[in-house]
């Protein structure tokens, strides 16, 4: 099986449109040497596989009508050569980069050969923006004497925003260090949906139940309903949401259950299949680390052992202001 390769490399420059800066468009492509394409090969391509940045295409009503998406396949099918799809990819970056938020810098489009694909192989294109650029120290070497000089420029270890686009099925791998600032280059330059993993989904629903363990006020419910799920996490080998929000409800209103599951996938970037089943011990395990500290009211929370769960709580308050609350707990079955 062919290794990847570096096949072509096009830059361009990007500016924002608020600030009135300019779209630069190379009109060639760059010349790349092994050296350049040793340090891509191991930076760029290397630091965006990965199944937590999984993420697929997407329209409201026709995905052939995402543009990025309609410009990659125009040129896989070889309907646009790569110097014109890479300045395409450009002028759409710069029509959706107009949050304040959005720094000028330089884009980066790669042609990928080689790139696995079941048996065979597959091209892929990665689109780089840089918007920072590193410092570094170069030392000059003249006859017997060395001097140090500074210089700037792209560290393609450290990718700012990222995208690899396949040639089969509408999949894209992508990255933005800096979505904290704006979202733009998930939401509208890409326009896709983060694909699901297991650890992602896990981690999403201990985050869920975390939330609506929090919404219960009384410690004791709140104690049964963590007794509860994690009990089912461990005689069960998978859980499915729809059986912990079942088990939620119990506990919480309807709709705490709804609106915890609804925020929970606004951040994760998709949404839980209510009936996809998880690994129990993957999500006990997670669960176990985040409710050993348990609330006991009055502001007041202790760390239990996980073979320990509360069962009751009672305080009493005399006349001198000395309070003491009374614990039972219970010794849970030992995990097997």
């Amino acid at each position: 099986m062919d290794e990847p390769s570096v096949e072509r490399l096009a830059v361009h420059r990007v500016g924002n449109l608020s600030r009135g800066e300019r779209l630069q468009l190379s009109d060639r492509a760059t010349e790349v040497d092994e050296a350049v394409s040793d340090l891509i090969l191991a930076g760029y391509l290397k630091g965006i596989v990965s199944d937590k940045r999984k993420y697929q295409f997407f329209h409201e009503s026709d995905l052939n009508q995402n543009e990025l998406y309609h410009f990659t396949r125009q040129f896989f099918r070889g309907e646009l050569d790569f110097l014109a799809v890479s300045q395409r990819i450009a002028r759409h970056l710069q029509a959706h980069s107009q949050h304040p938020n959005i720094r000028e810098g330089d884009l980066l489009v790669i042609l990928f050969n080689g790139l696995p694909y079941g048996e065979g192989t597959q091209r892929g294109l990665g689109v780089f923006k840089s918007e920072v650029r590193d410092d570094f120290l170069t030392v000059i070497e003249s006859a017997n004497v060395f001097d140090v000089s500074h210089a700037s420029g792209i560290n393609p270890r450290l990718i700012d925003k990222g995208a690899l686009i396949l040639e089969n099925g509408p999949t894209v791998y992508a990255v933005d260090r800096l979505g904290n600032q704006t979202k733009f280059w998930l939401d509208d330059f890409l326009k896709a949906l983060r694909v699901p993993d297991t650890g992602s989904s896990s981690k999403m629903m201990v985050e869920v139940l975390d939330q609506l363990s929090d919404d219960i006020d009384d410690p004791s419910a709140q104690a049964r309903f963590k007794d509860e799920v994690l009990t089912l996490c461990r005689e069960e080998t998978d859980v499915s949401p729809r059986q912990v929000a079942a088990m939620a409800e119990k506990f919480v209103p309807r709709e705490h259950v709804s609106q915890a599951l609804d925020n929970a996938a606004e951040s994760y970037g998709f949404a839980l299949d209510h009936d996809a089943g998880l690994p129990a011990q993957r999500v006990f395990k997670r669960l176990e680390r985040t409710w050993s500290k348990v609330g006991v009211g009055h502001g007041i929370s202790v760390l239990l052992p996980s073979e320990l769960s509360l069962q009751g709580v009672r305080s009493s308050d005399d006349d001198e202001g000395e309070l003491t609350l009374t614990l039972t707990l219970l010794r849970r079955p030992p995990n097997e």
